[in-house]
């Protein structure tokens, strides 16, 4: 913390921390034995600081730091009370539940590009398997940095259904209990999508040509996500099946140095897309509870041992969506980043342009025909709706002359009716990334024929 902020910031956080360490019981009593340091350290601080209170801002902002570092002390729950508690006052869930833009849960259109951006540099090669596997996990299943740094290749398992011929593949998730000695004595089993399978076992099979090429010493452990060189330290003593384990905080680096490459750019603050282990962790426990989930199954799939900290999440109203016109998307649809094909001038620019079948063409009620507005990339079978879904996929090639203003104005009517009908804010915003990416594919083509 210190290499990145002032003096004068750096000695105020010093003192804000010795004073606390001083005056609260809770931090003058606690040892790491006990768990984690639990929010309440700043409610003890409140009163006594009175006027002062703005300190304790830099206790937060420790405390903060320390979970997304994976500090075994430092609870990424207790940050979310924490970043939820209005220092100054009795009420909580500020921050929180105004879903703050660089500190909260991401919203569904900034997962979606996210997740828009992971696809494409999947394809690409841009990202290492590695660092796909580490975002993958993080939005899936929302872990601690010191659990998804404890995964290890056994912790994998492919189960074969003969009654179906499938496959299942499943991820045990060590579980972060108070008091344990050993951090991979207890786990929760997590089901994994083909998507996300597919990656995991992509990496393995990479960690073991590693291996087999390096040969490693045979007391070493094999874990899931690998350090670039051996630890010393760990390789001499007693914890040598670690030594090739990432700390929590290589992990923490290596999903910041995924979300870097991606380039994702939220609509929110114009600027990089914020993202953490800790903010993908909200944001899965948001989700879960926007999914009906009940309060017992989103305490069980973020792995606490009661029911207390996960109240604010069933607080949020992140499923209440506001009105939206073509004004309005079109300001917002770059930034949505939905669109990810290539828009072309004509349709023999177009990949399979010279295939009838592969143009996606758009209903005019008005005539009563069918009206083409681009050409598909894609030489598989696709069972996606046209052309709704195809202007968030990668293999659309939208024609610069086709009627994109069409689809635009017959999904913000659709939109305005489900809102009109008082629909649950999900389905409202069902087609919001659809309506953003034409927005998107409409901006660029109004830059392209000023550019002609």
């Amino acid at each position: 913390m210190i290499q990145t902020v002032g003096t004068l910031s750096a000695k105020n956080a010093f003192t804000c921390i010795s004073y606390a360490v001083d005056n609260s019981p809770t931090l003058s009593e606690y040892d790491s034995s006990m768990g984690v340091i639990p929010w309440t350290c700043v409610a003890e601080l409140r009163d006594k600081l009175a006027k002062n209170a703005w300190q304790l801002h830099y206790l937060r902002q420790w405390y903060c730091w320390g979970a997304d570092n994976g500090y075994p002390s430092f609870s990424p729950d207790v940050a979310f009370e924490l970043e939820s508690f209005r220092i100054g006052g009795n009420a909580k869930g500020q921050a929180v539940l105004s879903l703050d833009d660089e500190q909260g849960p991401l919203d569904k259109l900034e997962v979606a590009s996210l997740l828009d951006r992971l696809r494409a540099a999947t394809k690409s090669g841009a990202l290492s398997l590695d660092e796909q596997a580490a975002v993958w996990i993080c939005v899936a299943l929302g872990p601690n940095p010191i659990q998804a740094a404890l995964l290890r290749e056994e912790d994998v398992k492919v189960i074969h259904d003969e009654k179906t011929s499938g496959r299942f593949i499943q991820l045990d998730m060590p579980r972060m209990k108070k008091g344990d000695a050993e951090r991979r004595s207890a786990f929760r089993r997590r089901q994994l999508t083909f998507e996300i399978g597919d990656v995991v076992l992509g990496l393995i099979e990479e960690n073991r040509r590693r291996r087999d090429r390096e040969g490693w010493n045979p007391d070493f452990a094999h874990p899931l996500f690998v350090r670039k060189r051996v630890s010393g330290v760990l390789a001499a003593g007693p914890m040598r099946r670690y030594a090739m384990h990432l700390t929590p905080q290589e992990f923490s680096l290596l999903l910041k140095q995924a979300i870097e490459k991606l380039g994702v750019i939220s609509h929110r603050t114009n600027r990089s897309l914020v993202v953490t282990t800790r903010r993908l962790r909200y944001t899965y426990a948001t989700r879960l509870v926007e999914e009906g989930a009940s309060k017992r199954e989103v305490s069980d799939l973020l792995d606490h041992s009661d029911l207390q900290n996960v109240q604010v999440y069933f607080d949020m109203k992140s499923d209440i969506v506001g009105p939206l016109d073509a004004a309005l998307a079109l300001a917002l649809g770059p930034l949505a980043q939905s669109f990810m094909g290539k828009v072309v001038r004509a349709e023999a620019e177009a990949v399979r342009g010279g295939d009838p079948a592969s143009r996606v063409a758009v209903l005019d009620p008005d005539a009563d025909v069918m009206r083409p507005v681009g050409t598909c990339g894609q030489y598989a079978l696709c069972n996606l709706l046209a052309p709704v879904a195809c202007y968030t996929c990668d293999s659309f090639q939208p024609w610069i002359n086709g009627p994109h203003h069409k689809v635009l104005d017959d999904l913000l009517r659709a939109r305005e009716r489900k809102q009109a009908l008082g629909q649950d804010g999900r389905m409202v915003g069902l087609h919001d990334r659809t309506i953003f990416a034409v927005t998107d594919v409409i901006k660029r083509i109004e830059a392209i024929k000023e550019a002609i």
